[in-house]
């Protein structure tokens, strides 16, 4: 019987953040997706008797979390975190603020009023951030942070949470410690919630190499050139393909360590294979690995959607390629929709691959399972229900694990694996860059001074060394990606070579010591210098049009996106004394006239849609009748100050497009930008 088998992979992976200089973690992402997002995902499985899913946990994570069971661990935050307000020192409460508010503001803050009114009040505060809160609103602030972060499983089955969300704002330090008490005790139930899963066949878990390091650059740098000949490769003498190897036995060995048996798949790190990656896959007994759609069309030299449903095999190893759009629906697109329409829309996408085939599908879904869930509401929980709960019914469906779907298709035989990875199928985002690059050579100044060491002095300088070769530092560097810590990743990254210098009892080159990040990824290219008054035309009229604008890339925070099919690119701002002016590039064209929807929403005392058709057959009523618009070239727009709910001249803004009531992409993906509009050119000589 013909049938579509669905493989979801749920890839879990945190950097090593702990600064070896210190033994001190500087970021605690990992707690806060332990609380919100690591048993979470594997619950909403266990919820359905029919789904089945494969969950890859990182070595280097798994590590973290068993830290994190120990309530007296070294976290920067967590230990500024847990003293009384007025304890708090004047620069731990500069570190302190700012972080409590590292969460969604429309799905995390918002639900809570207290946090949002606290929210506000920093928001439109402009002096120094430690006067800001009085001892009792800080209180509140850390105590709502927390409870933003917490999952549906915890806010269904903890008491504690449960009462602390119905209590809402006056919490005390016994409140606190009550609650981090909690939270440390569930941080303890998450590897032995997957053990239980797996052993009752609910689940398969697979790993990664221990570090989560790009293997086929470790194994053969120049393999960057096979999917991109023209880029520029760092000057690195050392080689560390005996460290690729390495990676993957300490993860093998780790994985039986915990789990007590041999793991049959991996997901390589950034989806990264080559023929030498896969090889050593086979030579360690690897079953099953997987990569990007991207890389099986350069391996084939075609690009046909049809040849992604398959299993293949190179070696002894067989391997998967995900769907790329499936997999990125759910990951960047579907927390803007209705969940059960997002759900439905996921379900109709797989009924048209199931029609479109004569052979049964094996559907890789294969994307992040622990960033995209605070964009979405409800932490995803809706959105999970739906479509489980469909999917639990369809009988043309089966979800399998990727050791199941082994038994279920013949393989077939690759020849030859183009070097790449799941973003474009290339290395560009973790080699090429004069940031990156620059990386690269100190981590190869190091291996050379680490393999003419004294054995004894390696082998307590190698763990350091394989931190440093993990795929996150590079990600962060350069100007493709961006994150406000990427400062803290460039720290953490060269703080590892500087503990390899010191246990090898080497002088270190100056240079590790001198930031890498230099390019520093922010939204605002260019603020507004001047009053603008562009012709509202859909073009780019003349060189002035825009000049006394302001500039913002819109795609500023794809923090782990691929963006070369995004449309909207890049706007241009500005105001004068009653209006204020859009305008939207990128890749407007391709949109032109075919019913597609330009979505402005601004968000300020109140929020407020605007809605534009993108092309010039028709005409669109908002709220406001005097808005000006037109799409051609670019998407240009008038509004009227007088019909944006500013507050304080400042108003917040993000733009979607839509098509059938459905939106299809969403920028900036993850946050509002804002636009400031206070400041006045009236006095002030233009040349």
């Amino acid at each position: 019987m013909k049938k579509l088998y669905l493989l979801f992979l749920w890839h879990m992976h945190q950097p090593e953040y702990k600064n070896p200089l210190t033994d001190t973690y500087e970021m605690p992402w990992t707690f806060l997706h332990c609380i919100k997002d690591y048993y979470e995902m594997p619950w909403h499985i266990s919820r359905f008797k029919n789904i089945k899913a494969t969950f890859n946990l990182v070595p280097s994570l798994i590590k973290q979390i068993q830290d994190y069971t120990n309530k007296d661990v070294k976290d920067k935050f967590l230990l500024s975190l847990k003293k009384r307000p007025e304890d708090l020192t004047t620069n731990e409460k500069r570190f302190l603020i700012p972080f409590l508010f590292n969460a969604n503001i429309k799905t995390m803050i918002k639900p809570f009023p207290r946090y949002y009114q606290l929210f506000l009040k920093k928001e439109q505060f402009t002096g120094n951030i430690e006067n800001l809160f009085s001892n009792q609103e800080i209180l509140d602030i850390e105590v709502l942070f927390l409870l933003s972060w917490t999952g549906n499983y915890l806010r269904k089955r903890s008491d504690i949470v449960r009462s602390l969300i119905v209590k809402s704002s006056d919490f005390t330090q016994e409140d606190k410690e009550k609650l981090l008490e909690e939270l440390f005790s569930f941080v303890k139930e998450i590897i032995p919630f997957y053990k239980k899963l797996k052993d009752e066949g609910k689940i398969e878990i697979s790993t990664t190499p221990f570090y989560h390091p790009i293997l086929p650059l470790l194994i053969d740098i120049k393999s960057a050139k096979e999917a991109t000949p023209e880029i520029t490769l760092p000057k690195v003498e050392a080689s560390f393909k005996d460290h690729a190897e390495i990676h993957l036995e300490k993860a093998l060995s780790f994985y039986k360590d915990i789990f007590r048996e041999e793991p049959k798949g991996l997901w390589p790190a950034e989806g990264s294979i080559s023929n030498d990656t896969v090889l050593l896959f086979s030579k360690k007994n690897i079953h099953w690995a997987a990569s990007d759609e991207d890389v099986l069309f350069n391996s084939l030299g075609e690009r046909e959607k049809r040849y992604i449903y398959k299993i293949y095999r190179y070696e002894n190893t067989n391997l998967f390629f995900r769907d790329k759009t499936l997999s990125d629906l759910i990951g960047f697109t579907y927390s803007n929709w209705d969940s059960k329409d997002a759900a439905q829309d996921f379900i109709n996408r797989l009924r048209e691959i199931y029609n479109d085939f004569s052979f049964s599908p094996m559907v890789s879904v294969i994307l992040d399972g622990e960033n995209a869930w605070e964009f979405y509401e409800n932490n995803g929980f809706d959105f999970f229900n739906s479509l489980y709960s469909i999917l639990e019914k369809e009988e043309w469906i089966e979800t399998v694990t990727f050791s199941q779907a082994l038994n279920l298709e013949e393989t077939i035989q690759l020849s030859n694996i183009v070097a790449g990875s799941w973003i474009g199928g290339n290395f560009y985002t973790w080699i090429g860059h004069p940031e990156k690059n620059r990386g690269w050579e100190l981590l190869s100044k190091a291996k050379k001074s680490f393999d003419k060491s004294l054995k004894e002095k390696k082998e307590k300088a190698l763990e350091y060394m394989l931190v440093a070769e993990g795929s996150d530092w590079f990600w962060w560097y350069g100007d493709d990606h961006y994150t406000p810590y990427a400062d803290k990743f460039d720290m953490l990254f060269r703080a590892n070579l500087q503990k390899v210098y010191k246990i090898l009892e080497i002088e270190p080159p100056s240079d590790i010591f001198t930031p890498i990040k230099k390019t520093f990824s922010s939204p605002y290219i260019q603020f507004p210098n001047y009053y603008v008054f562009p012709l509202i035309d859909g073009e780019i009229s003349n060189y002035f049009e825009w000049l006394n604008g302001g500039i913002i890339n819109l795609t500023f925070d794809a923090s782990a996106m691929d963006t070369s099919k995004v449309h909207l690119k890049k706007l241009y701002y500005g105001y004068d004394e009653e209006n204020l002016y859009l305008g939207i590039d990128g890749k407007i064209r391709e949109l032109l006239d075919k019913d597609y929807f330009l979505s402005i929403d601004f968000l300020g005392k109140e929020e407020e849609k605007v809605l534009i058709y993108i092309g010039n057959k028709k005409q669109i009523k908002n709220r406001c009748s005097d808005i000006e618009y037109s799409c051609k070239h670019i998407c240009e727009i008038k509004i009227p100050l007088k019909c944006l709910p500013l507050e304080d001249d400042k108003i917040e803004v993000s733009f979607g497009i839509y098509k059938n009531n459905k939106q299809i992409e969403k920028v900036p993906f993850y946050n509002y930008i804002t636009l400031d509009l206070s400041r006045k050119f009236d006095d002030e000589w233009f040349i």
